[in-house]
């Protein structure tokens, strides 16, 4: 069968060393991962994340410890990897911690009394995210339908649960092809993405993808009082215990040993690390879309590379998404706001690092196995 070479998720990406920009110099990145350095505030440049990190684990009080010996590489992709080893490198490369002064601890003075009614509503650009993101939601159920899944949930009248199913490689199958459409959607309402060239785009969608449809999963599971299981956009549940749900007839503990056991660190890693943390921070649907918002504005990949020529707009749509969450945490509690803030930068970390199971487990996996997958999020995952 011949592809169209105007599909934009069959393109293969090359990349050209001619349009990479000139190397940032020292003090343009941070000391500690290698992202771009926004602050210098406590002793050495640093990116927000890592800036809040070390504030947060001082402030805190946070102890950590390593598991592989206290000599982990710590780089952009993989600084959640090891809290203890990303602490120790902020110190290593100068942070101090005598630099967090008192009102560090405790965040800005309060706001005045006579603050706006305007102010107690996410800004017009968060709407815009949010509705666009509603829209998506409604969509996913809809989707399964068309595609020929079958009914994952049931509830009765009262709007209590009374069935639901164990997710199958169908419906992984489709909950990908999902994401890719979604998640390019949302970049086309973004000028820097909406400009990029097809192939370029197909760098950047291999990964955020699949944080979208992480972040959307994890959203639909904090929600639910079942702390065990991890649900698709449909519904359909993945149980660490890979028998879970399993007809008797057809578990041979032998054949799929190993499989069970990568399948249930996947699962286990995923709850543990991502969805947790959203269940503990009670995360809504604007900081989802905020989340979706800034993943695609600094991909792990060089943003100052992808977005070459598009850096003022870029910084400027960056800018605005972070002052609109600091403004929205202060405005749901004016008194721990900082430290929210703060909270949500940090799950951009354990995001990306879910990506990565995500991606490493379609290798190994019966259930997430990229030779099932549709021939476009295939080609997206191969590339």
């Amino acid at each position: 069968m011949q592809r169209s070479e105007k599909d934009p998720f069959l393109v293969l990406f090359k990349s050209s060393a001619s349009s990479m920009p000139p190397s940032p110099t020292l003090e343009e990145i941070c000391h500690i991962c290698g992202d771009r350095a926004t602050i210098k505030r406590y002793g050495a440049p640093a990116c927000l994340g890592c800036t809040v990190f070390f504030r947060r684990t001082v402030v805190m009080n946070m102890i950590y410890k390593c598991l592989r010996g206290n000599n982990c590489i710590i780089s952009y992709p993989h600084r959640c990897v090891c809290r203890s080893c990303r602490f120790e490198k902020c110190l290593q490369v100068g942070l101090r911690k005598n630099a967090i002064h008192i009102r560090d601890r405790f965040g800005p003075r309060k706001k005045s009394s006579r603050q706006t009614a305007a102010n107690n509503q996410p800004s017009t650009f968060l709407t815009s995210w949010v509705k666009l993101q509603g829209e998506q939601h409604n969509r996913h159920l809809p989707f399964f339908a068309i595609h020929g899944a079958s009914v994952a949930f049931r509830r009765d009248n009262q709007n209590v649960l009374k069935y639901r199913r164990r997710a199958t490689a169908q419906d992984v199958n489709i909950t990908m092809k999902l994401a890719l459409e979604q998640a390019n959607e949302w970049g086309d309402g973004l000028e820097p993405f909406k400009n990029l060239g097809i192939e370029v785009k197909k760098s950047v969608l291999s990964e955020y993808f699949l944080a979208f449809l992480l972040i959307d999963s994890t959203y639909k599971t904090a929600q639910e009082k079942d702390q065990g299981i991890w649900l698709l956009p449909n519904g359909s549940f993945v149980h660490p215990d890979y028998f879970f749900g399993l007809p008797q007839a057809n578990i041979d503990m032998e054949e799929i040993k190993t499989k069970a056991q990568l399948h249930y660190d996947f699962v286990s890693n995923i709850l543990e690390a991502v969805v947790r943390s959203f269940r503990k921070l009670q995360i809504d649907e604007t900081e989802c879309a905020v989340l979706k918002t800034i993943l695609i504005l600094k991909p792990s990949c060089s943003e100052r590379a992808v977005y070459s020529g598009q850096e003022r707009v870029l910084e400027g749509l960056y800018t605005t998404c972070m002052n609109d969450l600091m403004n929205y945490c202060m405005m749901k509690n004016i008194e721990t706001g900082v430290e929210r803030f703060g909270e949500i930068l940090l799950l951009l970390s354990s995001i990306r690092c879910g990506v990565k199971n995500i991606y490493n487990h379609t290798r190994v996996s019966d259930l997430f196995s990229d030779m099932r997958f549709n021939d476009s999020v295939k080609n997206i995952l191969l590339y």
